[in-house]
């Protein structure tokens, strides 16, 4: 079996390993092809040399003409390195090591490990079968410690929910936007193997790689990115399958979701998917729910807090870790007593300056309309305003039986992005 057909499919190992040797297939032979045709067709324009080149590797390798493309214009390894890899289960949280430099060149002795690395985990298999558990819920010990991590690096981690659908087609984009140079990208779907047969070509793995290898290609080293599929437990949801393997992995990273399923927008345009419900309710990582891909330049985050010193601050430390320097942030309190607002507002300002923060950050009080709940003059004021990303960080509790400020946010909003950072009781002062 060749490079080519195990990239369209096969075991998680293999795929990595394929998928390295694949873009140094394509660096070697496009140079030969070039060579070749500078000698037969010397009258060629630019733009048709780079067409018949394509073409012709395309053919040769068995890949798309777009996936050739994306590797011939990206970092080329000259050696084997180590690919990204889905994180093992139970392993230790790395949160050092992030800031060594990251290189697809390896020199002849092994190779340091990009950051603490996970090992291999072939989950394009079938794991244990399980009997019927109820809805997942999240760890408060592990979220407490993914978000000390999480506070602790600059270069995060983000896991993409792939169904095929236009909106896990926004969640790509929208994780692709917010990493940086260094940070892993993962795409993750989950198979029934029950329902496959009856879903159109591009709901289906194989049609979800081709339509995003090329753009993962063409923008990411291929030892900080990999493509996974996982079956559905024949005793779960696909939604609880979702959420309890991403439970299983330790390793800080955000979990990007579209804001609808493969069946699309609702006629109520507050509810969400299934999995995105579950997900930023019982996931431990942090979860973003992705309504609108953000374009490229400077992006405006609103971290939405609650006091002084409680999980808002802790969300703005962390958030303040992911955003670049051309990004605006705003901290948004809602109040009805202007004392409580100025003592906020003086511990945020106060946070500014001790960090040395630019003048891209300010801190905003929202007036809490009498009469109507909280949430509504938040939204109102999001709503207003257009950020692209709005932060929020609840209490990951899933005892409480009314629906949180947060989930009533992400439901109000008609556009921005939201970030849920959950935070445990134990993290606060």
């Amino acid at each position: 079996m060749g490079n080519a057909a195990l990239i369209q499919g096969g075991s998680t190992a293999k795929y990595n390993e394929s998928k390295m040797a694949l873009y140094r297939d394509v660096k070697t032979k496009l140079k030969e092809v070039q060579e070749r045709l500078e000698k037969e067709q010397p009258g060629l324009g630019p733009e048709e040399f780079d067409v018949i080149c394509s073409e012709e590797l395309a053919n040769e390798l068995g890949v798309s003409e777009d996936l050739v493309k994306a590797i011939a214009y990206s970092a080329t390894p000259k050696k084997q390195a180590r690919p990204a890899e889905f994180p093992k289960e139970g392993e230790e949280i790395p949160v050092e090591e992030e800031d060594k430099e990251i290189s697809a060149i390896v020199t002849t002795a092994p190779p340091p490990p990009l950051e603490p690395t996970p090992t291999l985990v072939d989950i394009s298999s079938p794991g244990p079968v399980r009997s019927k558990t109820p809805e997942p819920e999240p760890d408060a010990e592990k979220c407490a410690k993914l978000v000390k991590a999480s506070s602790e690096t600059r270069f995060h981690h983000y896991i993409v929910g792939m169904d095929g659908s236009a909106a896990s087609m926004v969640a790509f984009k929208t994780a692709l936007a917010l990493r940086k140079a260094k940070g892993k990208f993962y795409a993750l779907h989950v198979e029934d193997k029950g329902k496959n047969e009856y879903l159109p070509a591009n709901m289906k793995w194989d049609g979800i790689k081709v339509a995003i290898e090329p753009s993962l290609a063409g923008s990411i080293p291929p030892t900080l990115y990999s493509m996974e599929c996982i079956q559905k437990s024949p005793t779960d949801t696909t939604k609880s399958t979702f959420v309890h393997h991403i439970n299983g992995i330790d390793t800080p990273m955000y979990v990007c979701l579209g804001w609808v399923g493969r069946k699309g927008p609702k006629e109520d345009p507050t509810v969400l998917g299934s999995v995105s419900d579950v997900a930023m309710r019982s996931c431990s990582h942090p979860v973003i729910i992705c309504k609108n891909a953000p374009e490229a330049g400077a992006h405006s985050f609103v971290v939405c807090v609650d006091s002084a010193s409680g999980r808002g601050m802790i969300a703005f430390e962390n958030i303040m870790s992911m955003v670049k320097q051309i990004d605006t942030v705003t901290v948004a309190y809602c109040y009805t007593d202007e004392v409580a607002l100025q003592d906020v507002k003086e511990s945020y300002e106060k946070n500014f300056s001790e960090n040395g923060y630019s003048t891209n950050i300010k801190f905003h009080g929202v007036l809490h309309t009498a009469g109507t709940p909280i949430y509504q003059s938040i939204s109102d004021y999001i709503n207003d305003s257009g950020f692209t990303f709005t932060v929020v960080a609840p209490d990951p509790d899933l005892t409480r039986k009314e629906i949180s400020v947060s989930e009533h946010l992400v439901k109000d909003c008609k556009s921005s992005n939201f970030i849920f950072i959950k935070v445990p009781k134990k993290l606060l002062k």
